[in-house]
């Protein structure tokens, strides 16, 4: 196969670059191992080394897609986070924005995911992965106990989430979703400092 010499780091990179290619233009039924190795045209050991099971890579993808919108997260929160409105404005605009940007492959990814029971508790660390960095950026203005206040922050996440994909399903535009996302956490959060 000839396969260009590359440092780990950088051959994950590229694995991963090739797995979203295949899936945005075949669908992630077409997605192996075997298929990724002869697309990114190195050899099928390299492939399994990196991530053992076509899960493995499943896992791989979408935590990728959860690094990236948790560094737009952070990066934005450092610019704009003086009080409650401009974090959850930051929160929603990240998540949307981050939704479109991962684009459709994401949500075969996660549907791939949703699919197979091996899964399944990836995907629970990755929305408590989530609610986490939603209450953490809140924590300046709003108190939340993550497990007290487990279920409206899993209701905010939710909601968020919920915009961003109809948004990247073009239901809404991305200025409708950011608007819905904080008209609903802003009120959720007023309604939980009233009690």
């Amino acid at each position: 196969m000839g396969a260009t010499r590359m440092s780990r780091a950088d051959r994950r990179r590229q694995l991963l670059a090739t797995a979203s290619d295949i899936i945005r233009s075949d669908g992630t039924n077409s997605l192996s191992l075997v298929s990724l190795a002869e697309r990114a045209g190195v050899s099928r050991p390299i492939a399994y080394d990196h991530f053992t099971s076509r899960e493995g890579l499943l896992m791989a993808l979408y935590r990728d897609y959860d690094e990236q919108l948790a560094r737009t997260i952070r990066e934005a929160l450092r610019e704009r986070s003086k009080s409650v409105d401009d974090v959850v404005s930051v929160l929603a605009t990240a998540y949307v924005d981050g939704v479109l940007t991962a684009g459709a492959e994401c949500d075969e990814v996660y549907a791939a995911l949703a699919g197979s029971p091996e899964t399944r508790d990836f995907l629970r660390r990755s929305r408590e992965f989530y609610v986490e960095e939603f209450r953490t950026a809140l924590a300046p203005h709003v108190a939340l106990s993550a497990k007290g206040d487990l279920a409206l922050l899993t209701g905010i996440l939710s909601a968020v989430e919920g915009v961003a994909r109809e948004a990247s399903a073009g239901r809404l535009s991305r200025a409708d979703a950011i608007d819905g996302a904080v008209t609903v956490v802003v009120g959720a959060l007023t309604r939980h400092a009233g009690r």
